[in-house]
């Protein structure tokens, strides 16, 4: 069991290989077949009825290549966002994507390390000179390398997942920040319950998650006075390039391990909940970290 949860968290925590960006509405809902959750079919919404609840907003989304991030960016353009987009690799995908939805004119991407400051001011510079502002912030880059034993890790890697993830997290916030300031904003980080609930092997990635969480909780305190909200997803999701890793066999038997026994959708699971964090209905919550794992890994 032990082997099945090592390869579970380093499926659902890897950006569709290894990270990226190095780095009150109602909606009609349908029934639809979840091929990568072992065909369980489940409610989910119909991202081609979704409203524009973020129609005139700017939102920025690290890590956006591929997979949950590339979720995330196309979501927040289906509800009427300005959306610029950023990736340490290819993006170009992606930025398809958003030009298809809502048009060139609302739509940017660039290459960026997370890690590096004048590299993140480019970004968040050149999103306000596009759109005029930055009213959403997603940090969904992290670099992950593959698992191993703590006393195995090297000290670059250390500071590899501490650079890509606390540090491009935090860099990406102070750099937002002075924009939000002068109408309010919403921050959606990115956390991990390889951090809460102590995965084997993942000593420092699942550090540099809680630190995550840690930037999240100090910065809803300080600035909910600015009427900024900041909180953090834990997602669970099997992207395209996870599921071609495994056989049906190996499929089956990590869905036992979610409580809703299937795995997550990047587009109708863990994205829908960015929009709701990213919207009007979210305004009354901060600080929080909300588990969309289907009951894998249950915070308390």
């Amino acid at each position: 069991m032990e082997g099945i949860s090592l390869l579970l968290v380093d499926l659902i925590h890897r950006p569709d290989e290894v990270s990226s960006t190095l780095p009150g509405v109602a909606r009609k809902r349908i029934r639809i077949e979840s091929g990568a959750s072992g065909g369980e079919k489940h409610n989910s919404h119909n991202m081609e009825d979704a409203v524009g609840v973020l129609d005139g907003k700017v939102a920025i989304v690290t890590g956006a290549g591929k997979g949950i991030g590339q979720a995330e960016a196309v979501a927040l353009a289906k509800e009427g966002a300005s959306v610029m987009i950023c990736d340490y690799a290819d993006y170009s995908e992606t930025l398809g994507k958003l030009e298809e939805i809502s048009g060139a004119d609302k739509a940017a991407g660039m290459n960026c390390d997370v890690r590096k400051t004048a590299e993140v001011k480019a970004v968040v510079t050149e999103a306000v000179k596009r759109f005029g502002t930055v009213d959403i912030l997603v940090n969904n880059a992290q670099k992950l390398s593959m698992p191993h034993d703590f006393e195995d890790w090297t000290e670059e890697e250390m500071r590899e997942q501490w650079e890509s993830g606390p540090l491009g997290t935090w860099l990406f916030m102070q750099n937002c920040l002075p924009y939000m300031k002068e109408s309010g904003g919403r921050i959606i980080n990115t956390s991990s319950s390889a951090g809460y609930a102590g995965y084997p092997g993942y000593s420092c990635y699942g550090a540099a998650k809680e630190a995550i969480r840690s930037i999240t909780r100090s910065a809803a305190k300080e600035w909910g006075k600015y009427n900024i909200t900041v909180n953090s997803i834990s997602p669970a999701a099997l992207t395209s390039g996870a599921a071609g890793a495994m056989d049906e066999e190996a499929k089956t038997q990590l869905v036992a391990a979610f409580a809703l026994g299937r795995w997550g959708d990047p587009d109708n699971d863990i994205a829908r909940v960015v929009v709701f964090l990213a919207g009007p209905d979210s305004s009354f919550m901060t600080g929080n970290t909300v588990c969309v794992d289907g009951g894998l890994a249950m915070l308390v």
